[in-house]
């Protein structure tokens, strides 16, 4: 993992999730100053002024030895080599972009910013996920210093449009209702930003409301002459008069459809008989269940994405695809999918709430390979279908349909293995190949392996791999 610096809230450095001592406040200012401009020369003079300002009767008796003993103490934090450096008469820091959270949300909201237009849904996805990477109240929360203080403001103004843009987005999706509260909020903290009580008009609107628009509306022309001796803009005068005569139209709402499987394994065999059933129980009625389990090695893994593209035209509306660790991080992943977000900070609970909430009124298929506690994740909504594998069987629902899957037979464990290794070298040592499949437990991973090292070493015979088996 490396080194993970943090802007977007107090600033932190992380080792592989380990976060580093920084020292004193004035060595972060220093750092903070380098990571905005990373890779680039960053003068000392200007560090000096960024920490310390530009009238130099508030400077201490020797700026720039202080800056170096700062650069010093931060190289000994960051435990590097050469990852800052002195150089005329000034110092670079060389971080990649995709290591500093300020770069990795400036090129989130550039690309929903391009995708507006032609794909709304995948901006709204990629702008909060964007906002998401902020941690805390402010940028740079708690580093002193002028040019931390403009950066601030600078970064504040940019998170406030992203903002904006992203509840734009929101009604242009038809999500006035989900959007209402964060802008009633966001209205009467900025009671003179235009754009965003235009927004709240749109959304209070199209929830229904319309008496509270047309109050709200005539709350800030009284509000902008009061104050500013001004009337409000042309396209907050225009929504309004579209609201009086009840034309404002209300788009229809776009939902995501994702599909998060992984590719479909070309070689699969002996499975016709299980593949079957699992069709049979997924296009079934309700919220079916299918718990795929078996021996280490025996595919169930394969087993559940080949049978999850046989049937993804039952499930038009999506397929979310989960695999290890826990319930929490995936339902969050699937919510981000199909076009919600989780709030900061909520819980196992409100998350697995919010999914299956999200999940109402649509027709999706969800895979889930060696979760460790898979009941969050199960749908449970009519239409909606789940294939769990590797799962204990105390944790799926008592209706879950089980297959056991277990070795291959002998001719679909030759059948694999000429596939992937060729029919003509499987063919001429038939005894060999036996053995293999015996040594391999007839369990399609193994075979699997077994046969992709033999393809690549064509100077072997089948005798030769049997031979290698035996040895490991």
């Amino acid at each position: 993992m490396g080194l993970d610096f943090q802007l977007l809230g107090p600033l932190r450095v992380r080792r592989d999730g380990r976060e580093i001592d920084l020292g004193r406040p004035q060595q972060r200012a220093v750092l903070a100053a380098l990571l905005l401009t990373p890779g680039q020369l960053v003068p000392t003079d200007r560090l000096v002024e960024g920490l310390w300002g530009e009238d130099d009767a508030r400077w201490p008796k020797d700026p720039v030895g202080q800056i170096g003993t700062h650069a010093h103490r931060l190289r000994r934090a960051l435990a590097e080599p050469g990852l800052l450096v002195a150089a005329a008469g000034g110092y670079r820091l060389g971080v990649r972009r995709g290591a500093v959270d300020l770069f990795r949300y400036e090129d989130g909201v550039a690309e929903a910013t391009a995708l507006r237009q032609r794909d709304p849904v995948r901006a709204y996805a990629r702008l909060t996920e964007a906002l998401g990477t902020w941690e805390g109240r402010c940028a740079l929360d708690g580093v002193p210093g002028v040019l931390a203080e403009r950066a601030r403001g600078r970064l504040a103004a940019g998170r406030f449009a992203a903002v904006k843009a992203l509840h734009d987005l929101d009604l242009g999706l038809g999500r006035h209702a989900e959007a209402l509260p964060a802008l009633d909020a966001l209205a009467a903290g900025h009671p003179h930003d235009e754009e965003v009580q235009r927004l709240h008009l749109l959304a209070l609107y199209r929830c229904g409301r319309t008496a509270e628009a047309l109050a709200a509306y005539r709350a800030l022309c009284e509000r902008l002459d009061r104050t500013l001796g001004l009337e409000p803009a042309p396209a907050v005068v225009e929504l309004a008069g579209l609201i009086r005569r009840g034309e404002v139209p209300v788009p229809p709402r776009r939902l995501p459809r994702p599909c998060q499987l992984p590719p479909d394994i070309p070689d699969l065999v002996g499975r016709a008989a299980p593949v079957r059933e699992a069709e049979r129980v997924l296009r079934g009625p309700g919220a079916p269940v299918l718990g795929l389990s078996g021996p280490a090695g025996s595919g169930t893994s394969a087993l559940a994405v080949h049978v999850a593209h046989a049937v993804q035209d039952a499930f038009p509306d999506g397929q979310l695809y989960a695999s290890g660790g826990e319930s929490g991080p995936a339902s969050a992943g699937f919510l981000r999918a199909l076009g919600e977000w989780p709030a900061p900070g909520a819980g196992p609970d409100e998350l697995c709430a919010r999914y299956r909430a999200a999940l109402a009124g649509r027709r999706v298929l969800v895979v889930l390979d060696g979760v460790a506690d898979p009941a969050p994740l199960l749908p449970g909504t009519p239409g909606c279908a789940a294939v769990v594998a590797g799962a204990e069987p105390g944790a799926l629902p008592v209706d879950a349909v089980r297959l056991a899957v277990g070795p291959l037979e002998p001719h679909d464990a030759y059948e694999l293995l000429a596939r992937i290794a060729g029919a003509d070298r499987i063919r001429r040592e038939p005894d060999a190949v036996a053995e293999v499949a015996g040594l391999c437990g007839h369990l399609p991973v193994l075979l699997r392996t077994a046969a992709t090292r033999l393809a690549a070493r064509p100077q072997w015979s089948v005798a030769d791999l049997v031979e290698w088996l035996a040895r490991g």
